[in-house]
């Protein structure tokens, strides 16, 4: 194993992470990281410079790589192989867990290849399974993760090559009803950006629902004029008699004020962890699949309600920039 300490402290953090979001599993630091020092080898060699090994574990999926780690310490192992003994036993946490969080995952996306619900529930159902079992080395499938990409990214790789294989086996019994349509690589994106987008969709919706409530009539007016009416800051200041450093602050410190309300209905009423409120945030930047709009929270609670302010300007007087109108967002 490398004697870097920062290395160490990395790791550590990884581990941290793992049991935060996963809970504890029975898995030791002194087994993960050895996997982790393993997965160092395999793709850097031996004996990397330190810094090149640094840098590849601060780019690995600790959390993901925890709970893969403790399932693979779980298998069924070289005993029997019964996979229903094994299965009912109540120290696999692991394993437990890693069906919880991703079995809604797995089945959602089976959905896309497959036009029959019955084909698309067996495959569902035996990926786990698969995940599980042994291969031929002896060690459980899911010891296959590197954490190198998400573990949703990668089990959605498995499963489309398991509808991949399942789609040959169909071609040759001749039984097309239970064919899979493959999608391309683009396409496979978009299946796990709305696979995400219905994951956090609700909680999201709640939580920006609550957070939009609690600004007050002017500050719903500052954001529409801005990320709607696409208003530059100038404009906005004149409307309202102030400096346009102030309506600066006035939108630094509502967007804040959001995203802390945000966070705290997705901890507080939904559950969520850190990292899991962390991949919600990032939803919400990045995944144009959610239908899911902050602007039209804010136009509900503003209806009727302008409370003496200014009313929204005539364009042909200020005429805001296409280019500003559509880049203008609220930031989180």
């Amino acid at each position: 194993m490398l004697l870097i300490p920062e290395l160490d402290l990395i790791i550590g953090n990884g581990f941290s992470e793992g049991q935060e979001r996963f809970g504890n599993l029975g898995l030791e630091l002194q087994t993960y990281s050895q996997r982790v020092h393993s997965i160092i080898h395999k793709h850097l060699g031996v004996l990397p410079q330190p810094q090149i090994a640094i840098e590849f574990v601060k780019g690995l999926h600790g959390p993901d790589l925890y709970l893969a780690t403790s399932c693979a310490q779980n298998c069924p192992g070289t005993s029997d192989g019964n996979l229903q003994a094994a299965a009912s036993d109540n120290s696999s946490v692991a394993w437990k867990t890693l069906e919880k969080t991703y079995k809604g995952f797995i089945c959602d996306l089976v959905r896309f290849f497959y036009s029959t619900t019955f084909a698309a529930q067996d495959l569902a159902d035996s990926i786990l399974a698969d995940l599980f079992l042994p291969d031929r080395s002896g060690s459980s499938r899911i010891a296959s993760y590197d954490g190198k990409s998400s573990l949703s990214t990668w089990l959605r790789v498995v499963v489309c090559n398991r509808a991949i294989n399942a789609k040959r086996c169909s071609a040759v019994v001749k039984n097309t009803d239970i064919q899979a349509d493959i999608p391309d690589g683009p396409a496979l994106q978009n299946i796990e950006l709305t696979v995400r987008a219905k994951r956090y969709g609700k909680a999201l919706g709640d939580s920006l629902a609550t957070a939009c409530r609690g600004l007050t009539p002017r500050e719903r007016l500052i954001l529409l004029w801005r990320y709607e009416d696409g208003l530059q800051l100038g404009q906005i200041a004149r409307l309202l008699g102030i400096h346009q450093s102030n309506v600066t602050r006035q939108l630094e410190r509502m967007q804040h004020k959001l995203r802390d309300e945000v966070i705290a209905v997705l901890s507080r009423k939904h559950g969520l962890s850190s990292l899991a409120i962390n991949e919600c945030i990032q939803d919400i930047v990045e995944n144009p699949c959610h239908g899911i709009s902050i602007l039209d929270f804010i136009k509900e609670r503003s209806a009727g309600h302008s409370g003496g302010l200014p009313t929204a300007p005539n364009k042909s007087t200020l005429e805001p920039s296409s280019k500003a109108i559509q880049s203008s967002r609220p930031n989180f």
